[in-house]
């Protein structure tokens, strides 16, 4: 399968975002760290330490910064963007 993907990284108005969030979206993840950030936000947000929308621009904002090493969860989760 051939993507045909604009840029890196799905946009942040993907409701995918949000589900690995609030693990609507189950998925086993080949970046450890970022598998780690996730629970990390969603023990966060259980504390009320932060909010959804936050959680959704740090995990954003983390995949941006390291697009190569989490390229291949993203093609997973978010097929094609």
């Amino acid at each position: 399968m051939a993507f045909k993907n604009s840029t890196p990284i799905p946009p942040r108005s993907r409701s995918e975002w949000t589900k690995l969030i609030t693990g609507e979206i189950q998925h086993e993840f080949k970046n450890y760290v970022l598998q780690l950030r996730i629970y990390q936000i969603r023990k966060d947000i259980e504390h009320g330490r932060t909010t959804l929308e936050r959680s959704v621009d740090s995990l954003y904002d983390l995949c941006m910064k390291y697009q190569l090493a989490v390229a291949e969860d993203c093609k997973e989760i978010f097929k094609v963007w």
